[in-house]
């Protein structure tokens, strides 16, 4: 067995796991006639996961993903697929080319190997739900472990280093009071408004370049988790449905009129009795067999999907990231929440969806062909896990721009932006960003109470009334 190819990336994981199946169906043939190493045990003696704690599988997915996935593929929501850039921010990753072998060495015959070419051509140019599931089934829970808390530690130094320095920046770059214009200026005022206060950011050179390729990199690795671990919840929740029957756990039967169903679950569990493992094995096995089954049952219930989220647990370290003071709420002058001061991260992605809803030119490449939507995710997810969700969405620019184009549409152009094709961006943009939160948000208050913190504040008096008793 050859994975050279596979550590020098010329094999997607889909045709890595085809070759695989194909070698553990010859080694199954063979061993009818001779006797052989167990193919498990062969297989970890080839993966190097005997004399080192990471196989060469966990690294080279680690790998691609560092230094090809994360810097140069793009995310798109409709089609739940990664696909390449067209133009690249990073060094281009240098493979070298795979070694040439006979046909048997793969699958068979040349036949055979054009045959199979062509369906693992079908999952080549993408990244999307089959793989993952084949990277969820070649790591196991051991090597998903290790890829994600290496993740972690490159979306660490990415919030702490250079992105830092850029949010500091950028902040700093921001009007110090952008609010939210009266409606009876116009929807061509509100928009010549923004345009004006937020034109030092659009100039800003490193905005659409280094800036947005690190929300990327965030994103993205925040999507790769989510995607991991619903591959993850199939596969276990299909482990658990299988193993049901021998475990005891019978399904609420349907029942017909006049049926009782205490009666009914009774003679389900007579049924269904001599396939309960642990069970058997109590009254006819050894303790060491007992002991061995025990363990199997508790392998078996004890899985991710019953109530444990690794997206939840990466969220939180991803918050625990987020503690230098550029990152935090400022405290308002009011004493309740700043209303046109640009002091909160909030108000810089309100700022950033403001120049990315700005229409592009004919032969231009828009932020979504560039960046997918792995930007986007980045930005909600630090608005998310700042706790400034709710500030944003009553205080976000274009939301506002949208509000005001609908009590007055007006098809006029500021400064070369046309203000009902940034209005048509802007509501796509908003629908994205919903999403976003209400995913963020249902990994977030999983385990936590649907009860909201409600401060109360004491009314404003006016100064010439306040009694002197």
């Amino acid at each position: 067995m050859n994975m050279h190819a596979y550590d020098q990336g010329s094999l997607n994981n889909e045709e890595l796991e085809n070759l695989l199946d194909v070698v553990h169906q010859t080694h199954k043939l063979l061993s009818n006639y001779m006797t052989l190493i167990p193919f498990d045990a062969m297989l970890k003696e080839v993966n190097h996961c005997v004399s080192a704690p990471y196989g060469r599988t966990t690294l080279h997915v680690f790998w691609e993903l560092n230094f090809d996935f994360l810097p140069n593929y793009c995310y798109n929501s409709a089609t739940n697929r990664f696909v390449k850039t067209p133009l690249s921010f990073v060094e281009e990753v240098q493979r070298e080319n795979p070694p040439k072998a006979a046909h048997h060495y793969f699958f068979g015959t040349k036949a055979q190997n054009a045959a199979f070419n062509s369906i693992n051509a079908l999952y080549n140019n993408f990244v999307g739900p089959a793989h993952f599931e084949s990277m969820t089934r070649l790591l196991g829970y051991q090597g998903i472990a290790v890829v994600i808390e290496e993740l972690l530690k490159v979306i660490k130094s990415l919030v702490q280093g250079q992105l830092k320095q850029y949010i500091v920046e950028l902040i700093q770059g921001l009007p110090k009071k952008c609010g939210l214009p009266r409606y009876e200026y116009g929807s061509k005022a509100v928009l010549e408004y923004y345009h004006a206060h937020l034109e030092p950011l659009v100039q800003y050179s490193y905005l659409r370049t280094d800036v947005f390729q690190a929300f990327r990199e965030i994103g993205n690795g925040v999507l790769f988790i989510i995607l991991i671990e619903q591959s993850m919840s199939i596969d276990e929740v299909l482990d658990l449905l299988q193993a049901a029957p021998f475990q005891g756990i019978i399904p609420r039967p349907y029942l017909q009129e006049g049926e009782k169903l205490e009666s009914k679950m009774k003679k389900l569990e007579q049924q269904y009795a001599p396939f309960q493992v642990v069970s058997l094995i109590s009254r006819f096995g050894t303790k060491e067999q007992l002991n061995i089954a025990h363990e199997g049952e508790l392998l078996t219930k004890e899985r991710l999907c019953c109530g444990l989220s690794l997206v939840e647990v990466m969220l939180k370290r991803v918050q625990s990231f987020l503690h230098d003071e550029v990152w935090q709420t400022s405290v308002p002058l009011n004493g309740v929440m700043t209303v046109e001061e640009c002091k909160d991260f909030h108000s810089l992605w309100s700022a950033i969806l403001f120049i990315i809803c700005q229409p592009i030119g004919q032969n231009e490449i828009s932020v979504e062909q560039l960046f997918g939507e792995g930007l986007y995710w980045a930005g909600c997810a630090f608005v998310v896990l700042l706790n400034q969700q709710k500030r944003f969405e009553a205080l976000d620019f274009c939301s506002h721009i949208v509000k005001v184009y609908d009590v007055d549409p007006r098809d006029e152009t500021v400064g070369g932006v046309s203000l009902k094709r940034l209005v048509e961006k802007a509501r796509n943009v908003k629908v994205l960003n919903q999403q976003i939160f209400s995913s963020l948000n249902k990994y977030l208050k999983s385990t936590e109470g649907s009860l909201e913190q409600v401060r109360c504040f004491q009314p404003p008096i006016h100064q010439p009334y306040v009694s002197s008793i």
